[in-house]
């Protein structure tokens, strides 16, 4: 939006993190929100700054991107007398009662609520949210970025098992189903001994994941590498891609990387997933909550199929120039921000 020359500002709880260089370049300072719990008097305080801060900058819109950005910003929105924007980028399922409450009562207030995938949509529709007031639009991916950052070496080369490597990269959390592909992999080797797995990622289930891979004996046939910032390096070393969750997912990030590197998806009929892997096209598509013998069997039928995973790759990369090239993506907000704050597009 910045690079169009729309006036773009940034708000976040923690001003840190790989992307903030980049972002403060494009977007200027960025402001941080200072929420640390949910309810304490401090909580109310950067409330009221947040909206100081839209008054100041002369916010038209404020877009709360995620779960606790809505739980938030509702509140400052109508104090700074700006619009208030909401997104779903999953399906809500893993969130307390009271977080669920508050994200509904955010997306009762915006003037619009954006879903990432039509499922996301779906299910809040279904739910009661009113389908007039949400716009899809996908996630997008700069393929000349992901392109230039998988030019460059990847950090952990050396930490790469040897073999036919299977990636997965999401948080190590329940809802992601990460132990799945390690309860498969045994069952993968009967058919083809070198297949291994890769792990980038971290998250509360690492301990759990580890345990139980050394238990089926697979030390050397699984790598945790921990979380990593060159993904579309690390994607250039591998012949698949998975991602199996079992609930809560969105669009997902993750697919859109494997498909921009080429590697056929291995993924459970989860969320949006369904949008994006197109079965024996795109990769595979699993049932929501399969078993680990499924799994195996779909993973060793692309590797071991006749022109192996190469066959999926043209269409993966397609899909992904198609429908979430970033121009074609941004021009989907524009529209959107422009009836928001009332203007003809």
């Amino acid at each position: 939006m910045a690079k169009r020359g729309l006036p773009h500002r940034v708000a976040v709880f923690h001003r840190r993190g790989f992307f903030l260089e980049g972002v403060e370049a494009a977007c200027g300072p960025v402001h941080e929100v200072r929420i640390r719990h949910a309810v304490r008097w401090n909580t109310w305080k950067e409330i009221r700054r947040l909206a100081e801060w839209l008054r100041e900058t002369k916010t038209d819109i404020l877009h709360a991107w995620d779960a606790d950005a809505a739980v938030f910003g509702q509140f400052a929105a109508p104090m700074a007398g700006v619009k208030l924007v909401t997104s779903r980028r999953d399906l809500g399922q893993i969130y307390p009662a009271w977080k669920t409450v508050l994200m509904r009562r955010a997306d009762r207030a915006a003037a619009a609520v954006v879903a990432n995938a039509e499922a996301v949509r779906d299910h809040f529709a279904a739910r009661g949210l009113t389908a007039e007031k949400m716009v899809v639009l996908p996630n997008l991916l700069d393929l000349e970025e992901f392109d230039a950052q998988a030019r460059m070496p990847f950090s952990k080369t050396d930490q790469l098992p040897a073999g036919r490597r299977l990636v997965v990269v999401n948080r190590l959390d329940p809802e992601k189903n990460t132990g799945l592909l390690i309860e498969a992999l045994p069952l993968v080797q009967r058919r083809i001994s070198d297949a291994v797995l890769v792990v980038a990622g971290d998250g509360r289930e690492m301990t759990k994941l580890r345990i139980r891979a050394k238990q089926l004996g697979l030390e050397s046939a699984v790598c945790f590498l921990g979380e990593i910032d060159d993904v579309p390096a690390l994607l250039g070393h591998c012949e698949i891609g998975a991602l199996v969750p079992g609930r809560n997912e969105g669009l997902s990030n993750t697919i859109l990387e494997y498909m921009a590197a080429g590697l056929p998806v291995l993924a459970t009929d989860c969320g949006g997933n369904r949008e994006l892997v197109k079965d024996g096209v795109t990769g595979i598509l699993l049932p929501a909550h399969p078993t680990a013998e499924a799994v195996a069997s779909a993973w060793a039928e692309v590797l071991g199929g006749r022109n192996g995973p190469q066959a999926f790759c043209r269409h993966a990369r397609e899909a992904v120039a198609r429908t979430h090239a970033m121009e074609r993506v941004l021009d989907g907000f524009v529209r959107c921000y422009d009836r928001v704050a009332g203007k003809r597009s």
